[in-house]
């Protein structure tokens, strides 16, 4: 084993090395951090201007174990909002031309321009004194986990006069922390930006900026329990491409692109449903499609990830694929990766004299145009072979439709039944040179302490290409956390510490450590040394996968083997951390934040004009 452990040492050395000789030849120096210019998004053309207005769209990072900020040599995915919020300010300009109004883009994602400091803070500030510019901070996509990172930034640039506001998952499903940072005088924006910036913007500039903003013109959808506005899509901004901030990420010639929002299933634990709704809404599939062919033509892309949450059910996958397979079919270099559930492709053989139904056609379709478009990883989320946990989940969409009322005599049975449902899963996107991705929880209600191990092996059997693990956490915003706190199980109110990693919560059969344990057996077995090097041996014999898919396959596994290693979630992470004197987390609670970087004090919410502090 210590020979085999030796040897794919070796080799992610040697990955590592070509991806930082690859990078480095197109990568901006950095330099110090409080000099450093993250990626500006250039203008179409510039008018004649009375005011500009310079906003930083800031995507936080989060603290690792020991308090540093994490920051990455380089990035693996590229970050969506950012690109979709600096395409707004595009729009409003457009709009706005004749008015005297202009908008300046600025985007820094903490993970790969790295920590804001206070001598950043600084600098900004005496960059815009000297350009003669007001500037916005738009905390942008803030999630659970990068809420403490993202709310210490906030009170850092309120403190020092700049208007800050601050949006995402945690601000929208948690009422508790919108209070607190109103009452701070920090700007929260609820749901999504489409139908709520210009108004922002114009309150801004009127001098009457809100302390909350929530989406009002849109549509009403269903979600968990109830219902939210959410905006129409089909002729928004599609995600700006930004050459300086994909060079910041291990490949510069892939991005990202939401063709859809939305998701119709009603997972306990996901707070996607109750943010953005059950009603699946798309964007203009021509759009899309044009947008797509831009990318490649004029920013070399030639991956993508496509972010919907669940591809399959955009009502506008169809027009989108065979948009993106006839850009293939004229020689054009495109590939991508997508999230779908597992109804995609768990049809099996049909009997002698059964006939193909519609749902099944469909799905067939859906494979064959995916191929075609170049689709080489889809990621499904399977989360977990019991069924009782996928009741207890209500993700009843992985269940077999007789298996979803299960009677107590038939558990063995479902769990066979499932387990065969993945396997169909993984053997049709194989069929169609497509490698599968599953996403897996560790430590739902009815998982004991070898559920770790046995997964990761029975992942192995049905054929998974790549896992991600996560632990179960309840989200703000989900039912799972609703449940959790109505019954008293929270054990850990560190959000920092909601990032997939952590248990944070009572387990009815297991203790804390056993959960940790699990999660971490899951991974060192599915990324055990002797698995790994077969993968990188046999990879190119798994039937039906194509180069793409196989080559991906190779890097990612490389890639995961080594992050977890690190101590770090694969999709939390880069390439190499690098830690910042300076950049190291201060205080715990809300209420310690507001006394150490407010002085106990809060702010108006109103526009101020920026001027040094003495």
């Amino acid at each position: 084993m210590f020979l085999i452990a030796a040897v794919l040492g070796c080799a992610v050395v040697l990955l590592v090395g070509i991806l930082f000789r690859r990078a480095a030849a197109s990568a901006h120096d950095l330099g110090a951090v409080a000099d450093a210019v993250p990626a500006t998004v250039e203008p179409r053309a510039q008018p004649v201007v009375c005011r500009t207005l310079r906003v930083y769209f800031v995507k936080p990072s989060k603290y690792d174990d020991a308090g540093w900020v994490q920051w990455f040599w380089k990035g693996v995915l590229p970050n969506n909002t950012l690109t979709v919020l600096a395409a707004l300010n595009d729009t409003y300009n457009e709009l706005h031309r004749e008015q005297g109004i202009y908008l300046e883009t600025v985007l820094w994602d903490e993970q790969v321009d790295g920590p804001i400091l206070p001598d950043t803070i600084r600098a900004i500030q005496e960059k815009a004194l000297e350009d003669g510019v007001e500037v916005i901070i738009g905390l942008a996509g803030v999630q659970t986990n990068q809420y403490p990172r993202g709310r210490d930034l906030a009170l850092r640039f309120r403190r020092a006069g700049f208007p800050v506001l601050v949006g995402g998952f945690h601000v929208s499903g948690y009422p508790e922390t919108r209070t607190f940072l109103e009452d701070c005088g920090i700007t929260t924006v609820v749901g999504e930006a489409e139908t709520i910036w210009c108004e922002l913007l114009d309150d801004y500039i009127a001098g009457r900026l809100r302390r909350t903003y929530s989406v009002t013109d849109g549509i009403r959808a269903k979600t968990g329990s109830g219902e939210i506005t959410v905006p129409v899509i089909t002729d928004a901004q599609l995600p700006a491409i930004s050459d300086p901030y994909l060079h910041r990420f291990a490949s510069s010639t892939m991005t990202t692109v939401d063709t859809s929002r939305g998701c119709p299933f009603t997972c306990s634990y996901c707070s996607v449903k109750n943010v953005m709704g059950r009603t699946m809404r798309a964007r203009d599939p021509e759009a899309v499609v044009r947008w797509i062919r831009d990318a490649g033509d004029r920013h070399g892309i030639r991956s993508l990830f496509i972010v919907d949450d669940d591809f399959f059910r955009s009502p506008t996958w169809e027009p989108i694929l065979e948009g993106m397979a006839a850009y293939r079919g004229e020689g054009h270099d495109l590939s991508f990766m997508m999230q779908v559930d597992a109804e995609a492709a768990a049809f099996g053989d049909l009997a002698p004299g059964e006939v193909s139904s519609s749902q099944r056609r469909k799905c067939e379709r859906f494979l064959e145009l995916a191929a075609a478009a170049g689709c080489y990883s889809a990621f499904v989320g399977f989360e977990t072979f019991n069924p009782q946990n996928l009741l207890a989940a209500t993700k009843v969409q992985n269940l077999d439709k007789e298996q979803r009322r299960r009677k107590d005599d038939t558990a063995g049975q479902a769990l066979l039944a499932v387990k065969e449902k993945y396997r169909r899963v993984v053997r049709n996107w194989h069929a169609h040179g497509v490698a599968v991705h599953c996403g897996y929880m560790i430590g739902f209600p009815f998982d004991g302490p070898e559920c770790g191990r046995q997964s990761a092996e029975w992942l192995l059997d049905v054929g998974v290409d790549l896992a991600s693990f996560f632990v179960v956490t309840p989200l703000p915003g989900t039912e799972d956390h609703d449940r959790a706190v109505r019954d008293g199980t929270i054990l850990d109110w560190d959000f920092n510490n909601y990032d997939s990693q952590h248990m944070v919560s009572h387990h009815p059969r297991m203790t804390t450590e056993e959960v940790v344990r699990a999660y971490r057996e899951a991974y060192l077995t599915f990324y055990s040394a002797r698995n790994t090097l077969r993968l990188l041996f046999t990879v190119h014999r798994v039937p039906g996968l194509s180069w793409a898919a196989r080559s991906a396959m190779w890097r990612q596994h490389l890639y995961y083997f080594y992050s977890y290693r690190a101590g770090r979630h694969p999709m939390l992470g880069g390439i190499w951390q690098r830690r910042m004197p300076g950049a190291r987390r201060e205080v715990l609670t809300d209420e310690e934040a507001r006394g150490h970087y407010l002085g106990g004090g809060v702010v108006s919410a109103e526009g101020v004009r920026l001027a040094l502090p003495a």
